[in-house]
Order: C-alpha cells, then sequence, then structure tokens
C-alpha cells in the first residue's frame, strides 16, 4: 500500500494506491473517489473484513467505520476530510498514540483502536470530543483545522498547548489540564484551558481552532 499526501496543506487530500488483498479503515464520509475494483463495507460486525473494526473498541465508543478492501492490484483511493486543513501521518511501533477522535482520518488494518480510559470528558473545552487510543504498528493519518505542526517533548523541555490545538500526542507523556488565563475558551468565553505535557514523546497540533469555525460543534 502507498500513501501520497496532496493538493497543499489547506485542502489536503490522501491518496491511497492499493494490491489486491490491501484493506484500510477510513472515516465515514471522508471518500472523494475510488476505483471500481475497491469494495466498502461500513460496521460489518467481528468477523472477516468487519474484525478490524472493533479491535480492542471499548463499548463507550460508538463506532461508525468504512473498510475499504482492494480487489486488484493498482487501485485507488483518495480521501478528503471534511474541513479545510492539512493531513500528517503517524507511523506506530508498538508505542501508543493518543488523538482526539474527530482528527482520525484513516489507519491500516494492524492499528488497534480504543478509548482512552479517564481522558473522554478530561481534555479539550467543547467537553464532546472522545480521545482515542491508537496502538499496535501500522500507519494511521489525522487531519487538521489548518496546518498540522509536530513538537518534540524530552525530559528538560515540556511543552504547554491551549487544548483547542491539540491534535495527538504520544501515549507515554504525562498530561496535565489546567485553566490559563491567557486562552480564551471558545465556547464559553473567559479563561480556557491549556496542557501540560511533559516526559520524552510527540505532540501534533493543528494551527487554526476549530471550535472557533464551528461554535462549539465537534470537528
Amino acid at each position: 500500500m502507498e500513501f501520497e499526501i496532496a493538493d497543499g496543506h489547506s485542502y489536503a487530500t490522501l491518496e491511497v494506491t492499493m494490491d489486491a488483498g490491501d484493506r484500510l479503515g477510513i472515516d465515514p464520509g471522508s471518500m472523494v473517489a475510488r476505483s471500481e475494483t475497491i469494495r466498502s463495507e461500513t460496521n460489518a460486525g467481528e468477523g472477516g473484513l468487519g474484525g478490524m473494526l472493533k479491535r480492542a473498541v471499548s463499548d463507550e465508543l460508538d463506532v461508525l467505520t468504512t473498510v475499504m478492501e482492494a480487489e486488484e492490484d493498482g487501485s485507488r483511493l483518495v480521501l478528503a476530510p471534511d474541513y479545510l486543513g492539512d493531513v500528517a501521518r503517524i507511523d506506530l511501533d508498538g508505542e501508543g498514540v493518543k488523538v482526539q477522535s474527530g482528527g482520525l482520518l484513516a489507519w491500516t488494518e494492524t492499528v488497534e483502536r480504543g478509548t482512552a480510559s479517564n481522558e473522554a470528558s478530561n481534555f479539550f473545552s467543547s467537553g464532546e470530543l472522545t480521545v482515542l487510543r491508537l496502538g499496535g504498528t501500522g500507519t494511521a493519518f489525522v487531519s487538521a483545522f489548518g496546518a498540522v505542526r509536530e513538537e518534540e517533548v524530552t525530559e528538560g523541555d515540556p511543552l504547554v498547548v491551549d487544548e483547542d490545538h491539540l491534535l495527538a500526542w504520544s501515549e507515554g507523556l504525562s498530561a496535565k489540564r489546567t485553566k490559563d488565563s491567557s486562552v480564551k475558551s471558545s465556547l464559553l468565553g473567559g479563561e480556557g484551558f491549556v496542557t501540560r505535557l511533559s516526559g520524552e514523546g510527540r505532540v501534533w497540533l493543528q494551527t487554526r481552532d476549530p471550535m472557533v469555525l464551528y461554535g462549539g460543534g465537534n470537528n
């Protein structure tokens, strides 16, 4: 399976070239176009093609996922997020990554998905976004409102992030949420929240605040 992020940072698309038998999970509604030799299936259940849908996913997560499977080599698939912005690739090598659910665009079948325990209601001022945990190995793609910035966090250099710009972060990082008078709440006004990330790992940020655009709705 080959991937290409195309069409620039503001209107990014993900172009996938698949061989026969390749399978890719995607966010429903993200398909722009596909070869006729790719078949799709949504919420197929536990067995067969749909087995990858619910691997390591808790009952708390309302799974509505489409799986694309290629029937011939060279089949092509084009995906795009619902809003203007960038797409970034995350390669998993056994270390977990946490990501806000609205930012997950696509993933290979060896990527395990689940809710991040005790965090679904602790992050993001909207109070409505679910934090997902990605594990296993493979490749995932996240989409952002605006451009994606990747930051490195080290023991001696923690990072403080406006939580509405926080897209994904390494599971090994310690995340502590606090109010900050320098940040305005997009939903309620007044003080907003920041997250202090410490330890060793990576953080992916989106440069624009989707809460401003959508008036407090999910991004």
